[in-house]
């Protein structure tokens, strides 16, 4: 049953992903300029992963990028790099039946960094960083649903409660990990990608 479940739960990761990406398509193919900023940003995010990831598990200068990914690049980049985030470095931390659903979570933190932008135009790094923080407790309730469904038995809303009580402290750390570095470097961040977004439209519309 343990095995029946967790091939359900993979299985529901990955058709999350698809039909998620399978929206962003549905506007269009990515333009050069846009398949060069998801890879470049990508690769960067993977490595600060990775490397941080073996003694800091919890305290990753990643998610913040990827979040200002998504608030000045839009929804699409920001979702592509954040799921190719997981994906990548997965391959030094080691891949699973949970690398899905990190690619879920991931993509959906660049996707809210462009929500921020819709709603709320003008936001500066305090509204990032606020979300960044927020984020750090939505990526354990999601990723407590794997874990639920694949280690947690029988599947009650109260084993559930239980999984996510036990995460809440690396919950926590990573949503204080979140508030620092998105607080830290979040404003330069935000400037340096706004500015290589200003230059390739303004390059684009030379040609």
């Amino acid at each position: 049953m343990g095995t029946s479940w967790g091939l359900y739960t993979t299985l529901t990761g990955i058709l999350a992903v698809l039909l998620l990406l399978s929206a962003m398509e549905k506007k269009g193919a990515l333009d050069s300029r846009q398949v060069s900023v998801i890879a470049v940003l990508a690769a960067l995010c993977a490595a600060g992963r990775a490397v941080t990831g073996v003694g800091l598990l919890f305290l990753q200068p990643t998610m913040f990028l990827v979040e200002i990914t998504g608030f000045v690049y839009g929804a699409r980049v920001g979702f592509f790099t954040g799921a190719m985030t997981p994906l990548i470095s997965n391959f030094f931390m080691g891949q699973g039946s949970w690398t899905p659903w990190q690619m879920l979570c991931w993509g959906l933190v660049g996707v809210s960094g462009a929500v921020v932008k819709a709603l709320f135009p003008q936001a500066g790094n305090k509204t990032l960083t606020a979300v960044c923080f927020l984020w750090g407790y939505l990526y354990g309730a999601i990723m407590d649903v794997w874990q639920w469904t694949v280690f947690m038995r029988p599947l009650t809303w109260q084993t559930y409660l239980l999984t996510w009580a036990a995460g809440f402290s690396f919950d926590s750390l990573r949503a204080a990990g979140n508030l620092f570095f998105c607080a830290a470097l979040g404003h330069q961040t935000l400037k340096i990608l706004q500015y290589f977004h200003k230059k390739m439209n303004i390059q684009y519309l030379e040609r």
